[in-house]
């Protein structure tokens, strides 16, 4: 009994460090996106036009910044959504969270190539690649932890375990769509289909808690 605690114990001290690790690299993300924002520089003397006009060719990179900024956001809520029913942890679990984490800490990058390149499809598509896979890698982290209820509670019910899968799939499949979309449109309508999510997301989210009331 007392060899069963110590393994419980130290299963619940690796989710701690699991989660740790995961709030570091999400912090970590942010922190690069904001650092490539740059304050204009002027030659001679500044003044309010000539401020204004410098930044307003900045605003791409300011655009670019507050998307990848809710996509973090988003993966990261999912993150403390999923992991909020998750008990213990696993060698497996641990492995696919890194794989997710992957993901994300590229995001940065492929943040600033939208800043470079960002009215050419292919940066577009990759960066919506580059969030399509960290969508799956999250929804198989569901998977793999609540299937038998493996790393979840055993009372949570098969259909409140199938409303968070298909949650969570809910970003990939967007971000999918929106790389076969960014070959027939201009790339920023491709971004506009990118804040769909966050209202789609939203919506979800108020539907969830009236139904929950109701219950």
């Amino acid at each position: 009994m007392a060899e069963d605690e110590d393994i419980g114990d130290q299963r619940g001290y690796g989710l701690d460090r699991t989660l740790a690790l995961s709030d570091g690299v999400f912090a970590f993300a942010i922190t690069l996106l904001v650092l490539d924002l740059t304050v204009p520089t002027l030659t001679g003397a500044a003044s309010n036009p000539e401020i204004a006009s410098a930044l307003s060719r900045e605003l791409p990179k300011f655009t670019n910044y507050f998307i990848s900024f809710f996509v973090v956001g988003i993966w990261w809520s999912s993150h403390r959504r999923n992991f909020s029913y998750i008990r213990i942890d696993d060698g497996t679990l641990a492995s696919l969270n890194l794989l997710f984490l992957l993901w994300i800490a590229l995001t940065p990058f492929f943040t600033n190539l939208l800043d470079v390149y960002g009215n050419v499809q292919l940066p577009v598509a990759l960066f919506a690649l580059v969030q399509a896979t960290a969508g799956c890698f999250m929804t198989v982290i569901w998977w793999y932890a609540s299937k038998n209820n493996r790393l979840i509670s055993k009372n949570m019910k098969a259909n409140d375990i199938r409303k968070i899968l298909r949650f969570n799939l809910i970003a990939p499949v967007v971000f999918l769509l929106s790389v076969g979309l960014s070959f027939f449109v201009p790339t920023v309508f491709v971004q506009f289909f990118w804040l769909l999510l966050f209202a789609l997301l939203r919506i979800l989210r108020i539907r969830e808690s009236k139904m929950a009331s109701n219950d």
